[in-house]
């Protein structure tokens, strides 16, 4: 059993990340979190654990929720469609595969998460690497002058 203090530490930590993380980020924490109880709901499918399965399921399609929420559907964009076709599928692969016993299902779904947030991942690497370090981005010497 992990002391409370550890857990109020990894929670304060938790959520200093998302505090600070940017729309990419935050999908990748999502996916990340997602992943994490797809696979504990995939092992409750395995142990016919219907109790654990179905809370782990109802977690993973409460974050599938968040991921939809935070997709801008102001604007006609393809990427939102897509991604919005995606999650939709996920949530009924994750129903019909918890519903059935078919953890197979889950898998895909794993496996389709482990993907995009590779994506966005990607997406942030390229982005950090072509902002200029921040000493660069102010005049010689401002950093050192206030």
């Amino acid at each position: 059993m992990i002391p409370s203090q550890a857990v109020a530490q990894s929670d304060s930590y938790l959520l200093q990340r998302i505090q600070g993380a940017t729309p990419e980020q935050l999908c990748v924490l999502l996916l990340e979190g997602a992943q994490r109880f797809l696979l504990q709901a995939i092992n409750a499918t395995k142990n016919r654990n219907i109790a654990d399965k179905a809370r782990f399921v109802n977690r993973v399609s409460a974050i599938i929720e968040e991921l939809t929420v935070q997709l801008n559907q102001d604007e006609e964009n393809e990427l939102a469609i897509n991604l919005t076709r995606i999650y939709e599928w996920w949530m009924n692969q994750l129903f019909e595969g918890s519903r059935n016993n078919e953890y197979e299902k889950m898998e895909k779904i794993y496996t389709q998460m482990d993907s995009i947030k590779a994506t966005w991942e990607e997406l942030i690497h390229k982005s950090q690497s072509a902002q200029p370090p921040p000493a660069a981005q102010r005049g010689f010497g401002e950093d050192l002058m206030g």
